[in-house]
């Protein structure tokens, strides 16, 4: 599933993963042309992305990366104007949710990092700033429902899409 979001404007935008990275979209027609950016490479499969959008072309978008040991959470920020600039996305630090997933052939081994199932629901704050939704499984330490997470914008780190 690919999400979409509109913008006060009504631009649409589409995110989406692949095997190269992270992708963004957006048509100012209804859909009927689009101009494609691609906002970050992955060295690593990235999945479940997720995106929202307020004001003129701010948007904030989730995605999973990595698996087992390298698997982390993705949140960032988009800005994206009127003109042909390309986007400029500000990527705050990684975390790593604390859902868990036992195998079930072997409940021996160690529970493995999971995402539960679900997508990273972010949202825009009012007085600014975002937060992002978690889901916690963690039957281990009995552990279920969810974590909110406060983002913190990394300064001096944003790029601009290809």
């Amino acid at each position: 599933m690919e999400p979409l979001a509109w913008d006060e404007r009504g631009a649409l935008y589409s995110l989406w993963t692949n095997l190269k990275g992270v992708w963004l979209a957006r048509s100012v027609d209804q859909g009927t042309t689009w101009t494609t950016w691609q906002l970050a490479e992955s060295p690593e499969v990235a999945y479940y992305p997720y995106l929202v959008a307020r004001g003129k072309g701010e948007l904030a978008a989730t995605w999973f990366s990595g698996w087992t040991k390298t698997w982390k959470a993705h949140v960032a920020r988009i800005d994206v104007s009127e003109g042909g600039a390309p986007p400029r996305m500000v990527e705050s630090q990684t975390f790593k949710p604390d859902s868990w997933r036992q195998n079930r052939a072997w409940p021996k081994d160690p529970p493995t990092p999971d995402t539960a199932g679900e997508y990273l629901a972010a949202s825009f704050l009012r007085k600014g700033g975002l937060v992002v939704v978690s889901p916690i499984q963690n039957k281990r330490e009995n552990r279920f429902g969810f974590s909110l997470w406060k983002v913190e914008e990394r300064r001096g780190e944003s790029q601009r899409a290809k």
